[in-house]
């Protein structure tokens, strides 16, 4: 065998192995993407039922001693789907279903150690508040004295599902659903199914679950 001959077929043998790559990472697309659009499909469907019954969320929600809601109403449900570019085909990027928690209720709150500062901050993050803390420092020295806050209680809560096409899974990141906090759960796309997705529903219903119990919990975090 000449050595052009040889570099051919070495040649062939990696073509033929790109092939066999390429075919499996258009299956691992398409079978992720499929979950995208379930997903997406069912979440439409679902906002409009819980939009009417209006929930109440499990968890208490506490910014402070002072600033804690119990029984709290999760209103105003909206699904939401974005594309992107991969490999030249359009997939999505993300499917997001979110909420708002409504109390209506102004808190006014002043705080002075730095480590109850952060923890106040990280609540109102986490919670998407508005607000706008106004520091108070000392005239002569520009010592911080407090950092008062005020606001009124209104929140965000929510599920995105992120793909991961490579792997063909997905990650969903649960926020605020009972209490300020997080959840990041990742599933295997072949995994993902209605039964799980109804798991999810009862607990965006306020209902006992098994979503987090079927999946790895990548990250829990509470506020």
């Amino acid at each position: 065998m000449s050595f052009l001959n040889d570099l051919k077929k070495q040649a062939d043998q990696l073509r033929a192995g790109q092939g066999v790559d390429l075919v499996a990472q258009q299956a691992r697309i398409q079978a992720t993407e499929q979950v995208c659009q379930m997903t997406f499909k069912y979440w439409v469907d679902l906002c409009s039922q819980l939009d009417v019954l209006q929930p109440l969320a499990r968890g208490r929600y506490v910014f402070d001693s002072k600033a804690a809601f119990d029984g709290c109403r999760l209103t105003s449900f909206r699904p939401d789907i974005r594309k992107r570019t991969l490999h030249g085909l359009q997939v999505t990027d993300h499917v997001a279903l979110n909420c708002d928690i409504r109390t209506g209720q102004a808190v006014s709150l002043t705080k002075d150690f730095i480590t109850d500062i952060e923890k106040l901050e990280r609540r109102l993050l986490q919670g998407s508040v508005q607000c706008s803390p106004r520091q108070v420092r000392d005239p002569d020295t520009n010592k911080l004295i407090e950092v008062r806050y005020e606001f009124v209680a209104d929140m965000q809560a929510g599920v995105r599902l992120k793909p991961n096409y490579d792997e063909a899974s997905v990650q969903f990141t649960i926020d605020n659903l009972e209490g300020l906090g997080r959840w990041v759960i990742a599933f295997p796309a072949a995994d993902v199914n209605v039964p799980l997705l109804e798991e999810l529903a009862k607990w965006l219903a306020g209902q006992p679950n098994e979503f987090a119990r079927r999946g790895k919990v990548l990250e829990l975090r509470e506020c």
